[in-house]
This record gives structure tokens, sequence and C-alpha cells, in this order.
């Protein structure tokens, strides 16, 4: 292919995707689906934006982690990978301090959108990098496809590598609480939302131990 073709071609792949990356979230805010975090609904609730498709996948020390391995505890989740020279160690190093700062009944999971080089020990390596607790955060692989589709089940952006762009990843935390469902996303290079991360996040904390008192109401 001549340069100029390569280009012009390079140029109406990115207006496709970004045209369909547009209609997706027209019809998301429609749907009264997409809001950023920290948005509350009519009743000062956490909004529900939907519920995580279920999973199963290994962590960095190759144990398998699904879906329902996590119920039960809040959990904030991103998508990198380990080769990636910009958003990810960013993100990452991100993580590491919700680990410090967030109470420890919520679990913190990174997907790897590269799981064809990211086994689990490369992820272990990568974890270690950044002092991940392995007991509370999971740093995820398996099989390509699942890994992108499991991305856009939870309203995020994930593109594998091809010939022509490298691989494309959301930048964004996502909240999960107990039951699985999707409370809220946040940008991970925005203090405001992360402030707003850490705050719902303990707020999911504090309505489950209520809701675990003997004396709460049902």
């Amino acid at each position: 292919m001549r340069p100029v073709q390569k280009v012009l071609m390079t140029m109406l792949l990115g207006g496709a995707v970004f045209a369909v990356g547009s209609v997706i979230v027209v019809s998301l805010v429609g749907a009264g689906l997409w809001r950023r975090g920290g948005v509350r609904a009519a009743d000062g609730d956490l909004p529900v934006l939907g519920n995580v498709p279920a999973f199963a996948f290994h962590d960095q020390e190759d144990r398998p982690v699904t879906l329902e391995s996590l119920r039960g505890s809040p959990w904030v989740a991103d998508f990198i990978f380990t080769g990636c020279p910009g958003s990810c160690p960013m993100m990452t190093g991100k993580m590491a301090a919700m680990q410090q700062s967030l109470p420890s009944q919520v679990k913190l999971v990174s997907f790897s959108v590269d799981p064809e080089h990211d086994t689990p020990a490369v992820l272990k390596e990568y974890a270690q990098r950044f002092s991940a607790d392995p007991k509370r955060w999971n740093f995820l692989t398996g099989d390509q496809d699942a890994i992108m589709a499991q991305a856009r089940g939870m309203l995020l952006t994930a593109l594998p590598a091809t010939a022509d762009q490298p691989i494309i990843h959301d930048g964004r935390f996502v909240l999960i609480d107990a039951q699985g469902r999707i409370r809220g996303a946040y940008q991970s290079n925005n203090p405001q939302e992360l402030a707003d991360l850490d705050r719902d996040a303990k707020r999911l904390v504090a309505e489950g131990a209520r809701t675990k008192r003997p004396d709460a109401p049902q």
C-alpha cells in the first residue's frame, strides 16, 4: 500500500472508530445508563449502571478468579497491560494508592488487555513492582476475546492491536458493589473523580456493614 493510501485508510478507520464510539455513548446517555462517577440518582443513591458479566480468568498466582468469587465485597476494576508505556503505570500507581487508602473490604482487580503476553508469571512480576497484595488485588489474564468482551460488558472501550494501531483501552476505574453491579466509572487522570471514587467505595463498605447488622432495617 502506498504511503498516501495508508494515511487515508488510517484516517477512515479512526473516523469509523470515533463514530461508533459516539453512537455507543449517545445511546447510553439516552438510555440513562452513562453517568460520570459521583453523579447521584434522584433518591441520593449511587446509580446502578448495569451488571458485570460473568467471567472466569486466572490471576498473578495462577489462581482462578470469577465474578462469583468476588461477590460479597465491593471492588474497583481497571483494564491495563504490562507493556503499556503511557497510562497503565499511572493507573496501576493510583490503584496501589487505593490499596492504602480504601478499607480492606474493597478488592482491586486489574484485567490485562494483552493476555497473550501477560501470563500469570509476567503479571506477578508486574504486581510486585507496585507492592500489590495478592490476597486483595488480582491481576487477571485469560482468553483475549473474553477479556475484550468483559471490557465492553463493563461499559468500557478495549480493542486489540492490529497492523495499523496499538492496543486501545479505557482509562477509567469502575466501581462494582458486593452484588456485582456497576455503580460508577471514574477518569483515572481526574483528581475530582478519584476523590468521588474514594468516597463512593467507602460508602458501599458502610452500606454493606449496615445491612449485615442484626438490627439493620430490612
